[in-house]
Order: structure tokens, then C-alpha cells, then sequence
């Protein structure tokens, strides 16, 4: 019944969108039909020409010196085209050529020039001079082409006819139409073009005509991104995309040290399995310039890099990239040094940042009293004790009545500051360019303590030879952080009656310490010598050669290679109050991690496209990928450290009771082979498919290999005679669907690999003994999704209004989920992956876009986004799964993303952006409660002015 209610609506949506675009044309058709009135006296003969274009719908192409210094004195009523024409161009030595509403000027050819056919070469540059390589040249009737070489020279094979229409484009500029005139030599000047990145889907594999794709999937400009917000890429893809969800959270608030939780259309996973896994399951995936990138690295990305972002949402779209793709790819481009003389440019941007607390109603000091005392905090049987609650109870009513009302929440806040540098440097000449970046990014957390500061640099350089073309592209991120050692929810939990200091203005250990209470004073503890700090570095270098044997066909090699290095240090003071009662020589601790990864990547890509007969357009891809990753980490804990400026491990007394050292390694691979298609049928019918084959060692022995593929269909409606002949100012009116099966290996690889661990207290007549850690699953199979897409893509209005819209049914089966191991197998506490169950995911998505004022050619636009996102998830097949992996459940529940009921606790937790934890239910769930989660987002609106 809801699916019915939202195609409904879908539909109803749509017949709205087209009764936007009337008035319907009142004109007549073209050709002898037409009745045309001009009457003009001494008017510029490009100026009635353009009147011409403009009233009668005639497309012109002709040359500006042609018609330059001309002007017309006519007199035409209710005149066809032809006579109007013949008028008009009456004496002036011009000719024309007519081919339906298109109409081709040209001067008149004497007789040897008619006779004669030059071979036409040019230079291609942009509006400051500097060559522009790579840019097709065709013909009108697409017969000949050429392509611009490095320096922006082309040249064609075999000689033009007087009038031939010659159209250049290149991705990035707008398109230029000349009309040859016999010229020997043109020098051709082209302008970048705003909306031509919007124009063109960017995969990460191949690029494609967004009028002729049939996934779904969103890209936005750099300029897109700054004006919703400059803090980073992923705050500002989750105001402009509803299927690109933030995920709140209640525990971690404004951390900026915590990565965000993200999700595109739903989950294709257990939401517990992240704390079981490094990896995060349901994370799309990140490709930054054609390579696999992770989230951190997407974060930390200084956003004045960036060119263009496109988010692929559907299996049309996603199953390019196989099994690691159910949950979504995020496909980020940057920028391109550009050649010429050394250009330097600086940015910069600040912003602060707050916590409101202005929602929350807590109980005062008199208020919080006077309900303990209701509940019977401060009442016992026994005679004794009553007499000393009392006497508590009395001290705390006079500190309230002589105004002792401390408001904690905003003891560890302050005002957060976050500021960003840029600077890029860029040139080049001929063949070689290069861009140098520095930048900084550095935050301050609303919670005292709280920050992160990020250094980063780049190096692009680019080389071209013939039909070669060198990129390398060298990056380094180096990361420090900070967070505070005092939780806020220490802060939360004080009550409102204690006092911050004493009558002498110190701030004492304890709030609160004798038989009934001990509570530790949270600024006394932050107070002391302990840190949380870490810092992180990643160095990555990608090479790609491209090579261009012909104009139709591409063949791209790629290798990347990425070096992470990170660790963590925590001191807690020995005077902290959780070791009040720990022996003295434990007091206070240290902890270290560190984790270390190179990851090596390689692909191979074989396009070719080509428009046979001027009506089937043919894409094809095809190409292999594989990637290695190694990761090791180890660390260690120290207890026992002198009161004093003694931080230091060396100045530990051991190690934890039961602790030692750890160390961990771990390999995974994956290899692929992919086939990719695409076909339209005169830009009106349209065809993609693909079809992948993965190898990965993350699964179990026995189930290396899988398949993905996907098909997607599309109907371009603006292109059919009976929608563009009738409609004014529609300028896309597309109909799509897919079906496919992208994968998932979001998972740790030694979840297939049955692991012992020593026991170092334990010997027998061989040795050490051992135990068995985890109990490995051979047989583990991969986790696909079939993922089905239904949607519509409009803009009309002169491009001033875009609607789009989605409805998606994802089905994994089976899921991939954690069960707890039972005693009899000597693993107690572990857990083995089973294949079990399926989960469903729906939803919808819609947004539009209207623009107030719209002059891009300027720069210079208003627009206000709508955008509606509601979706809901359901497990099935679980049975009495649940009773195995209860702690998963209790982890949901925690987390606030079920709909079971709750009871409202009578203080609630807080977080440093001001959120509250969701309330905790005290009732025990049961497996139907659990079966069902629904994410609701109201419809919301953001207004853009640049």
C-alpha cells in the first residue's frame, strides 16, 4: 500500500512538473508554413537575425565578421523562410542553406574558390591565451573530426567544403560553432563553461553525458559546495544530497576528532557489526582521483582542491565498482594545474562554533532536592542511618538556600574556532604543468581540549608527448589531536546543589564522599596532568598514463600506492578520583596504540565510443583492478606513576594485572575484471550495463570469486518531437530504472581464519599451551544486495527549476552477522560470521532546486533546495538468531535506532553539541521489536545566493 501511495505521488509530481513548463508553442512548423513579419529600417543585419532566431525558434550559425557592418532596410509580412532570407541577405554577398530549423550563413564563393578545397589547421586556446589540448573538432554532418594536440594545434586530414559547419567541444568549456569560409587557419578561443561539470556523471572509471546515464547519482561543483558551507566536504555534500545522510550521534556529539557516521539510501548491514569490524559496513565507498580512499582522508580533503564530487546512489550507477559497492560510492575529482605563467592563489575562511543548551529544562538545585528527597533518597529504617541522611540532607537545603545552584552543562564548553588556509601555486608552458598546494585546517572543539589541527600538501604534474599524456598526483596529510580526558557526561551527572569550589576558592577532589555518596569532582580531575592526544600521517602518490591511439579510443593505466601511519597516547593522573581506591603503586595509567598500512593499487582501462549512422551512440569499457593492503598494529598500557610531572611510560611500574604487549597483522587482496556499456538510440532511448567479476580474500576459502552486475534503462521524453515541439523551456525530462547486485567486503579478512592464542601461564610437557581465539568459516559467503532503482530527472523553466526523485528496494540476502561462541567450544567472549537472514531496505528520496536569479555566465546566482528523504529497513529469516546475539540488540537499544517504547529518564545525558541520548528503554526486547527501523527526515530547504 505505500509503495502504490508513493508511485502515486510520483506520478502526480510529474504531471505538476508539466503543466509548469506550458505555455505551449503557438507558432507554426517550420519550412514554407511559417509566416514571418519583419519590418526594419537601417537595422544591423546581426541584430534581425538574432531577432529572427529568437520570435521564429530558427537556429543560425554563421560567422560574426560575416555579418559585421552590415545593416538591412526591409519590409517582410507573412512571408515564408526562404523568401524572408532571400531578403534579407539581398546584395550583401551572403548565402544560406536551410535544413529544418536550422539555418547555415556563409559568404558566396567566387568560382575558384567554389573549385578549390583547403586543408583547414588551427590553434585552440582559452580566453587567456594558453593552448587547450584534447579538443574535438567535427564536422556538422560528423564525416571528419580532428583533436587538438599539446600545444592546441589540430589540423584535418582532408579538405572542408566552403560552408561546412565545424563544432568544437572539450569538457569544461562551452562549445564553439564555426562556419568555415575557406580560411586556411582559424584560431578558435573557448570559454569555460560553469555547467558543463554538472553535465558530465563522473564514475571514477569513465566519464559520461549525464543526458545519456541511467543511474542515479548527483554531482556538484566546487562552487556548489562553498556556498552551503566551507567547514569540509562532508558537511556540505549532507545539506545538498537527502540520500547522503550524517548520521547523528548521541555519544560523540561535535567531536572533531569522531568520524562521521554516513550512509547513502539506508543500511546493507547490521548496524552493530561496526563495533565488532574496523571496518564500518555500511560506509559508501570514497574514490579520490580514480583510487580507493578512505573516510578520513575524504575529511581532512581542503575543500579548494576540490572540482567536482558526484555521488552514485544506484546499482546502474555503483556497480562499476562490484562487491564494495551496496553502500553508495562517493566519487571526488580535484582540480587540474592549468598551463601558462606562475599563478598564486591564497584562501582563507574562518567560522565558530557552539553549543546550544537552550532546549534542556533541567531540574535546579531546590527542584533536584527536593525530588530526591520524594523518592526516598534520604530516608531509612534504621534509626542511625536516619539520623545521618537527615543531617546530609539539612546541609544541602542551606547550601541551596544561600544560592548554591551550579549549572555544570556549561563548565567544559567554550566557543569553537575553525579556521582554513590555502595556497596553490599553478603554470606551466607546452607540455608540462604543474600545481603546488599548501593548506592548514585547524579546529577547536566546543569541549575544552578538544582539537584537531591538519597539515596538508600536494604536488600535480602533468606531462604530455604525441598521443600520451603523464599525470602523478603526490599528497600528504599530517594530522595531530586532541580530546579532553573529563567526559561530559561527567559533567552531566553532578548535581546542580554542589559547589565548583570551596569557601577558600579551590577546587577539591571530591563534590561529595562518605558512605551514601562518592562523587568526584569533574573539574578537579580535568584539572590535573592527564592528555588524550594522537596524531596521524598518510602519504599517498598515484601515477596515470593515458594513451590515445585514436580519437575514439582510450586506454588508462593506473597505479597508486598509500602509506598511513597512526597512534594514540592517553595519561590519566594517579590523582585522578577513579583510583581513590585503587592500591597506590597502580595508580594512574598510560596507554599506546599504533597502526601502520601501505596499500597498493593497479588498473588497467581499455574505452571506446563511437555514434555510428548519426543515431547509435556505443560506449564500451572494459579493464582489471587489483590492491593489496598490509596493516599491523601493536600496543601496550602501564600502570602505577608517581604524583608529579611523570607522564612518561618509563616512569610506569608495570604492566596491567593480566596485561602484555599487543601486536596484530593483517593482509587482504582483491582482484577484478570488469566489462562496462553503454547505448542510445538518438539520445531518446537509452541502454547501461556492466558486469564485474570480484575476487576477494575476505571471504571464506571456498567463496573467493563472485559476479556483479547491473542494467540500467532510461527514456530522454525532452528529446521526442511530441514533448519538444509543444513544451517551452524544458531542458531535460528523463524516465529511469536499474536493477543490479553490488557486493560488500567492508569486513575484516581473518573473519574466514581459525586463530589460537597462547596462554602464557600455562605449559605442558610440549611448551606454551594454546586456546582457540576465533573460529574461522571456510564457507563464508559474500554479502550482495539487489538493489532496484525507479526515478525521474526534470529541469525546465529555462534550467531555473530541477526537480529529481528516487524510489529505491535494496534486499540483502544473506547477511553477514556476528554470533557469540559457546562454551563448549573453549572460545568464550569470541565471536564466528554466519550467513543468515536478509534484510530490506526502501525509501524515497526528492529534492528541487529553483533559481531566483540565475546568470552563470556572471558568476553570480540565488537558488533555494528542498530535499526529502524518508526510508525505512526490515530483517527477516533471523529466528532465533536473536537469542544468540544478544549483545547486538543491547547495542541498538543503546544507540537510540529501534522503535521499541522507553521510559524517560529523569536527567538526561548530554553531549557537547547539546544533544541528548536517546532514552533508554527498560523493558527486555524481543526479535519482532527489533525487526524494524524507519529514518524519517522532514522535508528541508536551504537558500544559496553567490
Amino acid at each position: 500500500m505505500r509503495e502504490r501511495f508513493i508511485l502515486q505521488g510520483l506520478v502526480m509530481l510529474i504531471a505538476f512538473t508539466l503543466s509548469l513548463a506550458t505555455p505551449f508553442k503557438a507558432h507554426a512548423q517550420s519550412g514554407q508554413k511559417e509566416r514571418i513579419t519583419i519590418m526594419v529600417k537601417q537595422k544591423p543585419l546581426e541584430e534581425v537575425l538574432k531577432k529572427l532566431s529568437k520570435e521564429y525558434n530558427y537556429q543560425l550559425f554563421y560567422n560574426n565578421s560575416l555579418v559585421k557592418g552590415i545593416r538591412v532596410s526591409v519590409s517582410i509580412q507573412k512571408a515564408g523562410i526562404n523568401q524572408t532570407m532571400d531578403v534579407l541577405l539581398a546584395g550583401t554577398g551572403l548565402q544560406y542553406s536551410i535544413k529544418e530549423k536550422t539555418i547555415v550563413i556563409t559568404t558566396i564563393p567566387s568560382r575558384n574558390t567554389a573549385k578549390e578545397k583547403k586543408l583547414l589547421s588551427g590553434h585552440v586556446v582559452d580566453k587567456e591565451g594558453r593552448a587547450i589540448p584534447g579538443v574535438n573538432i567535427f564536422t556538422g554532418d560528423k564525416t571528419q573530426g580532428a583533436v587538438s594536440d599539446i600545444d592546441g594545434n589540430f589540423a584535418f586530414a582532408s579538405p572542408l567544403k566552403h560552408g561546412t559547419l565545424l563544432n568544437f567541444t572539450s569538457i569544461g568549456m562551452k562549445p564553439q560553432h564555426i562556419v568555415y569560409g575557406g580560411e586556411s587557419t582559424l584560431k578558435i578561443v573557448m570559454v569555460e563553461d560553469v555547467n558543463e561539470l554538472e553535465a558530465v556523471v563522473v564514475t571514477g572509471v569513465v566519464n559520461k553525458k549525464r543526458e545519456s546515464f541511467t543511474g542515479s547519482a548527483s554531482t556538484f561543483t566546487a562552487d556548489e559546495l562553498k556556498a552551503v558551507g566551507t567547514q569540509n566536504v562532508i558537511s556540505s555534500l549532507k545539506t545538498l544530497d537527502p540520500a547522503f545522510n550524517v548520521l547523528e550521534s548521541g555519544e560523540f556529539g561535535s567531536d572533531p576528532n569522531r568520524m562521521p557516521d554516513i550512509e547513502i539510501r539506508g543500511k546493507s548491514s547490521l548496524i552493530s557489526t561496526r563495533d565488532e569490524l574496523a571496518e564500518d559496513p555500511n560506509q559508501p565507498l570514497f574514490i579520490l582521483d580514480g583510487f580507493e580512499s578512505s573516510l578520513e582522508a575524504i575529511y581532512n580533503l581542503d575543500m579548494n582542491r576540490v572540482a567536482s564530487i558526484t555521488i552514485l546512489k544506484d546499482a546502474a550507477s555503483t556497480a562499476i565498482y562490484g562487491s564494495k559497492a551496496s553502500n553508495g560510492v562517493v566519487v571526488v575529482e580535484t582540480v587540474r594545474p592549468k598551463s601558462g605563467k606562475l599563478h598564486l592563489t591564497y584562501n582563507g575562511s574562518a567560522n565558530i562554533s557552539w553549543a546550544d543548551l537552550s532546549s534542556y529544562n533541567l531540574m535546579n538545585a531546590s527542584e533536584k532536592l527536593r525530588f530526591e528527597q520524594m523518592v526516598g533518597r534520604y530516608t531509612s529504617s534504621t534509626p542511625s542511618q536516619q539520623i545521618e541522611l537527615d543531617q546530609l540532607y539539612n546541609n544541602k537545603l542551606a547550601d541551596v538556600a544561600r544560592g548554591v545552584d551550579t549549572y555544570w552543562l556549561a563548565e567544559p564548553l567554550r566557543t569553537g574556532i575553525n579556521h582554513r588556509h590555502s595556497l596553490y601555486a599553478e603554470g606551466g608552458e607546452g607540455a608540462f604543468q604543474f600545481g603546488l598546494g599548501l593548506s592548514y585546517n585547524g579546529i577547536t572543539g566546543v569541549m575544552k581540549e578538544s582539537k584537531r589541527d591538519n597539515l596538508s600538501g600536494n604536488i600535480d604534474l602533468t606531462y604530455r608527448l604525441n598521443k600520451l599524456q603523464f599525470v602523478n598526483k603526490f599528497s600528504m596529510d599530517n594530522t595531530a589531536s586532541g580530546n579532553p580526558i573529563v567526559g561530559f557526561s561527567e559533567y552531566a551527572g553532578a548535581n546542580p546543589y554542589y559547589m565548583k569550589y570551596n569557601e577558600n576558592g579551590e577546587v577539591e577532589r571530591w563534590l561529595e564522599y562518605n558512605d551514601y555518596v562518592e562523587a568526584g569532582n569533574p573539574l578537579y580531575n580535568a584539572a590535573q596532568n592527564s592528555y588524550n592526544k594522537g596524531k596521524s600521517l598518510s602519504i599517498s602518490d598515484k601515477f596515470i598514463m593515458e594513451y590515445t591511439p585514436i580519437a575514439a579510443m582510450k586506454i588508462r593505466a593506473r597505479f597508486g600506492i598509500t602509506h598511513t601511519n597512526s597512534n594514540t597516547e592517553a595519561f590519566t593522573s594517579p590523582l585522578d578520583s577513579d583510583y581513590s581506591k585503587v592500591d597506590f603503586t597502580k595508580r594512574g595509567s598510560y596507554n599506546y596504540g599504533e597502526t601502520e598500512s601501505n596499500k597498493y593499487e593497479g588498473e588497467l582501462t581499455v574505452t571506446y565510443g563511437k555514434t555510428f549512422n548519426k543515431a547509435h551512440l556505443v560506449n564500451i569499457a572494459a579493464g582489471g583492478y587489483l590492491s593489496q593492503l598490509d596493516s599491523k598494529s601493536h600496543g601496550y598500557a602501564a600502570v602505577g606513576f608517581p604524583v608529579g610531572d611523570f607522564t612518561l611510560p618509563s616512569f610506569a611500574n608495570g604492566y596491567p594485572d593480566n596485561g602484555s604487549p599487543s601486536y596484530y597483522e593483517n593482509t587482504s587482496r582483491s582482484v577484478s575484471a570488469y566489462a562496462i556499456g553503454n547505448y542510445a538510440f538518438n539520445n531518446r532511448y537509452l541502454l547501461d550495463f556492466s558486469y564485474r567479476v570480484n575476487g576477494s580474500s575476505v571471504f571464506g576459502t571456498d567463496k573467493h570469486y563472485i559476479g556483479t552486475w547491473a542494467v540500467g534503462l532510461a527514456w530522454n521524453l525532452h528529446n521526442e518531437k511530441f514533448v519538444s515541439e509543444n513544451i517551452d523551456g524544458i531542458s531535460m525530462f528523463k524516465i529511469r530504472a536499474s536493477i543490479g547486485n553490488p557486493g560488500n567486503q567492508n569486513f575484516s579478512s581473518s573473519s574466514t581464519i581459525t586463530t589460537f592464542r597462547y596462554n602464557f601461564n600455562s605449559f605442558n610437557y610440549f611448551g606454551m599451551t594454546t586456546s582457540l581465539a576465533q573460529l574461522g568459516n571456510p564457507d563464508l559467503e559474500w554479502q550482495t544486495t539487489i538493489d532496484r532503482n525507479i526515478g525521474f530527472d526534470i529541469t525546465i523553466l529555462n534550467d531555473r527549476l530541477t526537480l529529481t526523485g528516487d524510489y529505491y528496494y535494496k534486499t540483502t540476502d544473506p547477511l553477514l552477522i556476528g554470533i557469540d561462541m559457546p562454551a563448549s567450544t573453549g572460545a568464550t567472549g569470541n565471536i564466528i560470521y554466519k550467513n543468515f537472514g536478509k534484510q530490506t531496505t526502501k525509501g524515497f528520496n526528492a529534492q528541487a532546486t529553483y533559481y531566483i536569479i540565475r546568470q552563470m555566465d556572471k558568476r553570480f546566482w540565488w537558488s533555494v533546495r528542498g530535499t526529502l528523504r524518508h526510508g525505512s529497513s526490515e530483517l527477516n529469516g533471523i529466528g532465533n538468531g536473536w537469542n544468540l546475539s544478544t549483545h547486538q540488540a543491547g547495542k541498538e537499544i543503546r544507540t537510540g535506532k529501534t522503535n521499541l517504547p522507553s521510559v524517560t529518564l529523569t536527567e538526561p545525558t548530554l553531549t557537547p553539541s547539546g544533544q541528548s541520548v536517546p532514552p533508554v528503554s527498560t523493558r527486555q526486547p524481543d526479535a519482532k521489536s527489533l525487526s524494524k527501523r524507519t529514518a524519517n527526515s522532514p522535508m528541508t530547504f536551504h537558500m544559496t545566493m553567490k
